[in-house]
Formats: structure tokens, C-alpha cells, sequence
């Protein structure tokens, strides 16, 4: 059992994580200082050094959680489908597509980093969340082969990265059209984007 001291660290650096992520979004990964990051949860630039070591190692944190949050939930869908005894795959492709939704709509800042920044990765960090990336899509493809054979390997790793794609872009939306709408409509128009011709 962590004790409080580790749970408190734990959760002062997710505090961190998701205030990079916030003002990253804002105003791009160049204009963020450490400093601007303690702030949002009251501590000094020097402060956010004692967990992490660089604002380079901060964006590789940001941006590998999120891909190993996806990557797991894709296997905790996958390992439920299985544990459901279902034998109908669009059932495991709507849960994948509905957690992918429900990431995209309540966490569009997260988003917008990885879409824009990703570059800015060291060569290992950005290795590392690519091969993550590469990972979680070939989940999906191997589901959607399993309810749509018949479009073959390529034609459904291009639907997956689409409708990937499609889910991502709730960012640019969310704002205006509200948390709700945007769930149940870009839910809809993945699923069918990848399920129907």
C-alpha cells in the first residue's frame, strides 16, 4: 500500500500533468514555462522540478500516459467482450469507439497537445508513443477485420485511423456545441463511419 506522502506526490503530479495540458493547449509548448504550470496548483517553477526534470520530460509524460491510458482501455474493452461471452463483434467495436468518445469529450486539451506537439518529443519519447499509437490502432483494426472482413487489412487500418481522426477533432467543436451533443454525435458518425458502406 503507497503511503500518504507517495499518494500526495502521485496526485500533486497528476495536478501538474493536467495543468500542462491546459495551458500547452493554450499557448503551444514553446510558450509554456514550468513556472506558469506550478502556478496553476501553487507551487514555484523550482517546485515542479522535484517531479519532473525538464519541461521536455513533462511533455513526454503528458503525452506517453495518454497513450498507454488508451492502449489499456482498449484491452480492458477487449478482455470485457470476451469475459460477455458476446459473439457479436460490432459490440466490441461500439465499446472501443465509446471510450475513444468519452477521452476525446471530456479530455479535448490532452488532444490538441498531441495533435500539435508530438513533434516536439525527444527522438526516444516520440519512438515510444508512436509505437503506443501504432498499437491502439491495430487493436481497432483487428476488431473491425473481425466485423468487416470483407474490407481487408488496408481499407480498415484506413477506416480505424479516420474515424480515429473524426473522434480527435471533437476538440476543435467542444467549446460551442456542448459536452453532450458532441458525445452522442461523433459516436454515431464513428460507428457508422466504420461499420457501413
Amino acid at each position: 500500500m503507497p503511503t500518504a506522502r507517495e499518494l500526495a506526490k502521485a496526485q500533486r503530479r497528476q495536478e501538474l500533468l493536467n495543468a500542462a495540458a491546459r495551458i500547452m493547449a493554450q499557448r503551444g509548448f514553446h510558450q509554456t514555462r514550468l513556472s506558469d504550470v506550478g502556478a496553476e496548483v501553487g507551487i514555484s517553477g523550482p517546485g515542479v522540478l522535484r517531479h519532473f526534470k525538464s519541461k521536455d520530460e513533462l511533455l513526454e509524460m503528458l503525452l506517453v500516459d495518454i497513450s498507454i491510458r488508451l492502449v489499456d482501455g482498449a484491452r480492458a474493452a477487449i478482455s470485457a467482450h470476451e469475459e460477455s461471452g458476446s459473439e457479436n463483434p460490432e459490440d466490441l467495436m461500439r465499446a472501443l469507439v465509446m471510450r475513444h468518445v468519452e477521452f476525446a469529450s471530456t479530455e479535448p486539451d490532452i488532444i490538441r497537445v498531441q495533435g500539435r506537439e508530438i513533434h516536439n518529443l525527444e527522438p526516444d519519447a516520440l519512438k515510444k508513443v508512436r509505437s503506443l499509437q501504432l498499437t491502439y490502432l491495430r487493436m481497432w483494426t483487428d476488431v473491425l477485420l473481425d466485423c468487416r472482413p470483407d474490407l481487408g487489412r488496408e481499407a480498415a487500418r484506413l477506416r480505424v485511423q479516420l474515424a480515429a481522426g473524426l473522434i480527435n477533432s471533437v476538440r476543435y467543436v467542444i467549446h460551442w456545441a456542448g459536452e453532450d451533443l458532441v458525445r452522442d454525435q461523433t459516436y454515431r458518425m464513428a460507428v457508422a463511419a466504420l461499420l457501413t458502406d
